[in-house]
């Protein structure tokens, strides 16, 4: 079995710029405090204050260099505070830039259940809007923000299979109406497979960084506090077969800044260090309709026009 903790603990991260979206809990949190534990100046970006900063102070509790290390509060349910957030990271970055744009945002903690059109479109924006907006307008400035051989990492879960994709309606908001599993349906399958497309797209469209998909496996982040008894008692029995977050993050920090990862230019993989296999319609040469469509679409949702 792989040690990515003594791994991880071999790399010098000083002086590289981290963004970790969605970095107030769970995956997110322990990314980012890994990061900076390793040198990196890290900039985290949630909803809740009060976790961030405890998050920094974490951070700051664990860094072995004098590193910047900064909360943003980023809501990211609507489509004006995702455009307000590249603002933001290019204040913090400076004119270093950033190296690793890690996404962790979206959930359980959203509290979007049951869902209604409002709840579905927030969830939407955070879920995958956001994953797609933040480094297009990072990447698409005057004077990029992400730097020459950046990482971008959406942590979702790549390889989804969907049928037929309906770009008429993307959030799903059709669907509340059709059944609650109609709508999870569309969660669980249509917003990964979207992602795998403008994920192969950005890596097309944008060369000079290198844009993944990652699936980081069954993490136990406690997100069950609100729920009811029965719910709480199935995570616990989960958590016991479940890696921790901190053990993710060593997997994660490796699999996005070490130079032996970098080699293997894998847009797709898992926390197994496995590729993973992706429709075809996301990498095949020649066929670039549905890619473009779902491009296209993120650009419409995002009020931005198309290059």
């Amino acid at each position: 079995m792989v040690n990515y903790h003594a791994l991880t603990s071999s790399l010098n991260l000083s002086g590289t710029n981290v963004v970790v979206v969605g970095g107030t809990h769970g995956i997110g949190a322990a990314i980012a405090t890994r990061f900076a534990e390793l040198g990196s100046s890290v900039l985290i970006m949630g909803r809740n204050e009060s976790a961030g900063n405890a998050i920094v102070s974490a951070m700051r509790n664990a860094a072995r260099t004098e590193a910047k290390l900064a909360f943003v509060r980023a809501d990211l349910g609507t489509v004006k505070a995702i455009r307000k957030a590249p603002d933001d990271i290019a204040a913090w970055a400076g004119a270093q830039g950033v190296d690793y744009l890690i996404q962790c945002q979206g959930g359980p903690r959203m509290g979007i259940w049951p869902p209604t059109r409002e709840s579905a479109t927030i969830a939407f924006n955070v879920q995958l809007l956001s994953h797609f907006l933040i480094p297009y307008l990072l990447l698409s400035r005057p004077q990029p923000v992400l730097r020459q051989g950046a990482r971008i990492s959406n942590i979702m879960r790549p390889g989804a299979q969907v049928q037929v994709l309906d770009l008429d309606d993307p959030m799903g908001l059709n669907l509340i109406e059709k059944g609650k599993l109609a709508y999870l349906k569309n969660i669980r399958l249509g917003i990964p497979f979207m992602a795998d497309l403008f994920t192969e797209e950005f890596n097309r469209r944008f060369p000079q960084v290198h844009t993944m998909h990652v699936y980081p496996g069954s993490v136990a982040t406690n997100f069950v506090d609100s729920f009811g008894w029965l719910i709480r008692l199935v995570y616990a029995i989960f958590s016991l077969f479940a890696q921790s977050p901190e053990a993710y993050a060593d997997v994660a920090v490796w699999q996005h800044a070490s130079d032996e990862w970098k080699a293997r230019g894998w847009a797709f993989f898992n926390h197994k260090g496995r590729e993973v296999t992706v429709d075809k319609r996301v990498t095949e040469e020649g066929d670039d309709g549905i890619r473009a469509a779902v491009w296209a679409k993120m650009l419409e949702l995002s009020d931005e026009k198309q290059l």
